[in-house]
């Protein structure tokens, strides 16, 4: 609690600023017309994204199409990577990254945990809660929208990070034809075809990507296919009903970790087993969605539901890993805007359902040539069930203040069917429940500005990957004794837009029980424990500035756009490590771009930033912090052809992108535990449509 008068600090420095900055600008009348486009009902459009991140009590961003297609979309860094709070760190230059929000996951380097991803709104992720990036391909959303913490759960997620959902083009907002390409270093490539119209009553959209690299390492070839679709049937006025259909096929060699003084050597090559075994991870991806929304005064009812099958290949150091799995969804939400006592009003409940198998065997790895597998090692059906009902409301109590009150019950189940008996029946199965509430409190002090704070709780059951302990030789048994990681968190900030400037602010400090920390015990092999108490504490923020207006012509101007996250994570007073930071993320995260905009044209400097971090709980060993030197340029105007150029890491800086955890009690120096950066790259994009 010692550090509220910092984010009090901030604030008050926020909060007079902005109401100077309007009171000394007078107001200007204009009359305006705007020709609307209609909206889909079981869609997601631009505009309610956008209202809904406004009056969102908390942390929130909405990504626009138009800051999607600026630049190059090989990884959710790419996109994402200007987004406050929002830390993504690819592993080998590709797609497999560490995705973190407030200390969500913050030791996983793969397979994402602790934020629901969705699509359109439909889950994303698999019943057990982890997911995987390949699966979206950010370059097809029509926007991305962003609800971090508790902020996510009008979405239904119950999860420390958040949710993040990644909005499909239709027919009906976004009509027409769109052809793009991108390439560059690293033998990048990367084309996207688009189109979408309606006729009548129907609807449609559809989309297909396929990009290929070689990667800044050696054995880090990246190979990605996806096609992605949906249609919509006004049944009547107000009921309609949208389909969804999507698959991808992801192959990705896996360069694997180095040693500190192997990456500082050189930083392209591969671990030397990580080669020699031809490590990869390769899966095709199938999915259906479908809602059905019935949209009436100024409520809406939305019933939905999802599946999706995964066939994973993943040959490893120490053996080879093959899965198949299918995932059931089931959604039902209700969002009403009618009035209460004659005051604005907004209520969303809803519940969501979630079912899936998983056939996980292993198998010893006996050869490179022909991928030769040899005996079976584990055989198991791993099942998760979960259902989660909802519910959220925002009042106006008096004109301007706004107080929020919310609740969420999740109930979480895994089952662990050992069909491998060699070693005695490892069978398990737990199940977890709690109760999330929360509070805050909304004050809209200017049309365009808004002051929130609130508290909330988060609660997370394991994935299979925390549950399911894996030996060297690939054996597996579930973990009985793991406990639910779940949180307290405290939240306060600002949100707005004035004439010159643009800001997101955000302070919060999350009291942890049961984090989920997971450290190295073999190359490629991972074991998850339960920490006692944690603290994650820290600020996320954004500023964009016009510092200077018709420095050229009366419509050109100097942007200073920053987003700067600090991020806290550590023990608390723990009986062996006492009070020491949490290893796996850098503390200060920050990236600057100054950039001129003249009629479509934009040019500058991009800077990046980030402060070092411990690879290990003891604290004695760090990954270096780094600041790398980039710039970009492009057009995009109104006549359907745009384009962009960037360089990255221009000084050609050798550093970690993202490091494993080295075991406890284990000297980290030696271990291979680093994974080196991309260096000096160069890419550009061109698009056109119509």
């Amino acid at each position: 609690m010692r550090h509220l008068p910092h984010w009090a600090g901030l604030l008050a420095v926020t909060l007079p600023a902005t109401v100077a900055a309007e009171e000394a600008t007078p107001p200007v009348t204009t009359d305006i017309t705007v020709t609307a486009r209609p909206v889909p009902l079981a869609g997601s459009s631009s505009a309610s994204a956008r209202e809904d991140v406004r009056t969102t009590p908390g942390g929130a961003e909405i990504v626009e199409r138009d800051v999607i297609a600026r630049s190059r979309t090989a990884t959710l860094r790419d996109v994402l990577g200007a987004s406050p709070g929002v830390i993504v760190q690819p592993r080998f230059g590709s797609e497999e990254a560490r995705l973190s929000i407030r200390g969500s996951g913050l030791q996983r380097t793969f397979h994402l945990r602790g934020v629901m991803l969705l699509q359109d709104g439909q889950p994303l992720n698999q019943a057990d809660g982890a997911a995987d990036f390949q699966a979206i391909d950010p370059a097809l959303a029509s926007h991305i929208t962003i609800h971090r913490g508790a902020n996510a759960l009008a979405d239904g997620a119950s999860t420390l990070g958040g949710a993040i959902d990644f909005a499909s083009p239709t027919g009906i907002e976004h009509p027409g034809i769109r052809a793009r390409a991108e390439g560059g270093s690293f033998a990048f490539a990367k084309g996207l075809a688009a189109a979408a119209g309606s006729a009548g009553p129907l609807d449609a959209a559809g989309a297909f990507s396929a990009s290929r690299q070689d990667g800044f390492r050696e054995h880090s070839h990246q190979r990605n296919r996806r096609a992605t679709g949906n249609l919509g049937w006004r049944i009547l006025d107000r009921l309609e009903n949208r389909l969804w259909l999507s698959a991808a096929d992801s192959d990705s060699q896996l360069p694997g970790s180095l040693t500190r003084t192997q990456m500082d050597a050189d930083p392209r090559q591969a671990n030397a087993q990580a080669d020699n075994r031809d490590t990869k991870r390769d899966y095709p991806l199938y999915r259906i969605a479908d809602r059905l929304a019935l949209d009436w005064d100024d409520s809406r009812l939305e019933l939905g539901g999802g599946w999706q099958y995964k066939d994973l290949y993943h040959p490893l150091s120490f053996g080879e890993i093959d899965q198949r799995s299918e995932d059931w969804t089931a959604t039902l939400r209700l969002v009403s805007h009618t009035e209460w006592f004659g005051r604005g009003n907004r209520l969303v409940l809803g519940i969501n359902g979630v079912q899936g198998r998983t056939d996980a065997t292993t198998y010893a790895y006996i050869g490179r040539t022909g991928h030769l597998r040899g005996a079976l090692t584990s055989d198991a059906l791993q099942r998760a069930r979960g259902w989660e009902p909802y519910g959220e409301i925002q009042h106006e109590l008096v004109s301007g203040w706004w107080g929020v009150m919310g609740a969420q019950y999740v109930s979480a189940q895994r089952t662990f069917e050992d069909h491998f008996l060699r070693d005695g029946d490892q069978s398990g199965s737990r199940t977890w429940t709690s109760l999330n509430p929360k509070f805050g409190m909304r004050w809209e002090y200017l049309p365009a500005a808004s002051l929130y704070a609130n508290v909330s709780r988060s609660s997370e059951a394991p994935t299979f990957a925390e549950y399911v302990a894996r030996d060297p030789s690939g054996a597996t048994r579930p973990q009985q004794d793991m406990a639910a990681q779940h949180a307290w968190t405290a939240e306060l900030g600002s949100r707005g837009v004035l004439e010159r400037a643009s800001w997101d602010l955000s302070a919060y400090h999350a009291w942890l029980r049961d984090e989920y920390l997971s450290y190295q015990v073999a190359p490629g092999l991972s074991q998850t424990i339960n920490a006692d108490r944690t603290l994650h504490f820290g600020v996320e923020s954004r500023l964009d500035l016009a510092v200077v207006r018709g420095l050229a012509t009366v419509d050109d101007r100097l942007v200073l756009a920053n987003t700067y996250t600090w991020g806290r994570f550590r023990f608390d007073g723990d009986p062996v490590y006492g009070n020491n930071q949490l290893p796996g993320l850098p503390e200060h995260s920050w990236r600057g771009e100054l950039r001129w905009e003249l009629r479509g044209w934009y040019a500058g400097p991009v800077l990046e930033a980030q402060s070092g971090w411990p690879v290990d709980f003891a604290n004695q060993a760090h990954a270096a912090g780094v600041l790398l030197l980039g710039a970009r340029a492009g057009y995009r105007g109104p006549a359907g052809v745009s384009g962009f150029i960037e360089g990255r890491n221009l000084a050609g800086t050798t550093y970690a992108a993202t490091t494993g955890i080295a075991a406890p009690n284990q000297a980290p120096a030696g271990q291979e535990l680093f994974n080196p950066g991309d260096g000096r790259s160069v890419v550009a994009g061109l698009e056109w449509s119509h």
